[in-house]
């Protein structure tokens, strides 16, 4: 098999040994490695810490030297600094798409369930694909396997330090293993572990660490974009739940902001509708006149995104609720209610 994709994509592999890539890829490799490399200095991370869990320093000193670029190790490597890798994904040669292609398959298969032919088919990735970077990756989600399995990994306390003292962002697999762990706990109700892996992942894509100075150098928009969102909601929700509303609130406050000056629209309803309802809970129970407050503004918002979904029952719904029982004054509310109260006959 192995010889076949040699031959099939010969060339854009080169021959084994060629440090001269061939073909249009050794100009765009070059200047990618010189740019991750321009990257890291910038941000002062040593090499060691970088390659740690992905792969042998020596490999990223080839990345970024044009080597022997690889679309996969990129991708550790830039959301290890927090960086979203979606505008890089036109250097990938048709081998490196293959083997993502097999990869996003096996974690299909394991967030469906289909844990045996999950395994069956990370067994077959490792004949095709070996090397330390892939053994790497494999032993992820060997462990993502385990935990769905409802079992821990036999090194669970050993990846756990590793993920607490990890001074940059965690990689795509590390925060599948975590997200997976929070499951886990979920199952049997343990909720000092759940609040403890949630509030890594928070802390951590919200970290300045040593190597993450405030000034503009830390996690980029895009690649908080494919995180807060989901982790802000679940997190948000198990502090409601377990009566820390000014931490649900903290946590929802992060994503909705973020969302709102993103102009971005996934998840943006959830969020806004947990916040609202603990805000809803806060006045209910006497709370200040800001609790009110942001309480019908995150109802005129969800009023908002209901027309633009064309749910107008929805709207009215929400705008009976502001006017009867919230008592929130607003002539454009009135307007509007008008108009629905006559469509909605």
């Amino acid at each position: 098999m192995r010889d076949e994709i040699r031959e099939k994509y010969g060339k854009w592999l080169g021959t084994p040994g060629d440090r001269s890539k061939v073909g249009e890829m050794t100009e765009k490799e070059l200047l990618l490695g010189r740019t991750l490399k321009r990257m890291r200095e910038h941000r002062q991370i040593p090499l060691e810490e970088l390659a740690k869990g992905i792969c042998a320093p020596s490999d990223m000193v080839a990345m970024e030297n044009g080597i022997k670029s690889s679309l996969l190790i990129t991708g550790a490597y830039l959301t290890r600094m927090g960086k979203s890798i979606n505008k890089f994904e036109f250097y990938s040669t048709n081998l490196e798409y293959e083997q993502q292609c097999k990869r996003d398959n096996i974690i299909e298969l394991w967030k469906a369930q289909n844990l045996e032919e999950a395994g069956n088919r990370l067994a077959e990735y490792d004949r095709y694909f070996r090397s330390k970077y892939n053994e790497s990756w494999s032993n992820w989600q060997k462990c993502c396997i385990a935990l769905r399995r409802d079992n821990l990994p036999e090194r669970y306390g050993e990846i756990w330090e590793e993920l607490v003292g990890q001074k940059l962002y965690f990689t795509q697999e590390e925060m599948d293993y975590l997200w997976e762990l929070v499951k886990y706990y979920e199952r049997r109700m343990d909720v000092v572990h759940i609040r403890e892996t949630y509030s890594l992942m928070y802390r951590n894509t919200m970290a300045t660490g040593m190597f993450l100075p405030q000034s503009g150098r830390g996690m980029d928009e895009e690649r908080k974009l494919e995180i807060l969102p989901e982790l802000c909601l679940s997190f948000g929700h198990f502090e409601h739940m377990q009566g820390r509303a000014a931490d649900a609130l903290q946590v929802l406050d992060t994503a909705i902001s973020l969302l709102r000056g993103s102009m971005r629209m996934r998840m943006l309803e959830e969020l806004l509708v947990e916040r609202m309802t603990i805000l809803k809970e806060l006045w209910e129970n006497g709370s200040d006149v800001e609790v009110y407050g942001r309480m019908c503004k995150d109802a005129e918002y969800l009023i908002v995104l209901d027309l633009v979904g064309d749910k107008f029952e929805k709207a009215f719904e929400r705008l009976c609720w502001l006017k009867e029982e919230a008592k929130w004054g607003n002539t454009i509310l009135d307007s509007l209610y008008t108009v629905l109260e006559k469509r909605l006959g």
